[in-house]
């Protein structure tokens, strides 16, 4: 019995031990990214009302995004300009992020070497007639970043390695064009154009219609090899491989004019989503957003990000 009893606690401990390790695992490769909080930040946005360039709801939804970036530790600094459309001569901010240096000193946004930038519009196109919510077109990937934002609160040294950009004006306010739409982007493109090549920032993911519930992501055809296989391979290790793809043509998105300025850039979008019968009508709002599709795509980024960076 003096030998029987220790050997008792011995088994019980190793399977309650063992009970704890697979509960713990199973939470571990669930990760942090909420897709409840993703959505509730799309729904605080929507909520805004239609967020075209230059309106008081894209000034009230810079200032939601502003704040929740610094409810997570982040600093924002915003790159206001001018641009000729369509419509006339309008403004434009795009918001950009980063989180502070470990030594408390100041940010240097002209400096980007080995930074990976994450990327979102939040403004929505200007459509006559209708309430344009612009739930998923603008508002998904917008909620996806600012949740990531909090998560990587948790791991600064890999936050630093970041660069989030919130785009003003990626619709067109006609047609796109080579002046007309992307104007954010472009304008953001033109800053890092004329840097030497170890100053620009290393590579850049371009996050666009991510929220709904029949989640395809299918980058363009010309999208840089290598950062294609690396979101394939993250993908695959958050057990998500199955809903990407590739799309059989280039696509006119935020990535072209980074891709252009020589920061390789890819498209994580949802490209069927255009021809599924939501797109730029009133029935993108909250009812064809998904947080389980937001989660997933938060799951995938966050894998992308620890393994490039070896976190």
């Amino acid at each position: 019995m003096v030998r029987f009893i220790p050997l008792i606690l011995i088994v019980v401990f190793a399977v309650a031990a063992g009970v704890f390790l697979a509960t713990t695992r199973n939470k571990a490769d669930a990760g942090p990214f909420s897709g409840e909080r993703a959505y509730s930040h799309v729904a605080s946005l929507v909520g805004l009302g239609p967020r075209h360039p230059g309106s008081d709801s894209i000034a009230d939804a810079r200032e939601y995004i502003t704040g929740q970036l610094k409810q997570a530790g982040w600093s924002s600094s915003l790159q206001a300009f001018e641009d000729e459309t369509p419509r006339g001569r309008k403004e434009f901010v795009n918001i950009r992020a980063r989180f502070p240096p470990a030594d408390g000193g100041e940010i240097d946004w002209k400096r980007g070497g080995g930074v990976l930038l994450l990327c979102s519009h939040y403004d929505t196109k200007l459509i006559e007639g209708i309430n344009f919510d612009g739930a998923n077109d603008g508002g998904s990937s917008s909620g996806v970043l600012l949740e990531l934002a909090g998560v990587l609160r948790a791991t600064p040294d890999l936050a630093r390695r970041v660069e989030m950009v919130f785009f003003d004006g990626e619709e067109a306010f006609v047609d796109f064009t080579e002046v007309d739409g992307l104007y954010g982007s472009r304008h953001y493109a033109r800053f890092w154009r004329a840097a030497p090549a170890g100053e620009k920032p290393a590579a850049a993911y371009v996050l666009d219609l991510v929220g709904d519930a029949r989640l395809r992501i299918d980058p363009p055809s010309d999208s840089p090899r290598d950062l294609l296989l690396d979101l394939y391979g993250a993908a695959e290790a958050a057990g998500e491989r199955r809903i990407f793809g590739l799309h059989p043509t280039p696509i006119t998105d935020d990535h072209v004019p980074l891709n252009a300025a020589g920061i390789p850039a890819l498209d994580v979008i949802d490209a069927g989503y255009i021809s599924r019968g939501n797109w730029h009508t009133a029935a993108d709002n909250l009812g064809s957003v998904s947080p389980q599709s937001l989660e997933k795509i938060g799951r995938v980024m966050l894998e992308l990000l620890t393994r490039r960076f070896g976190e």
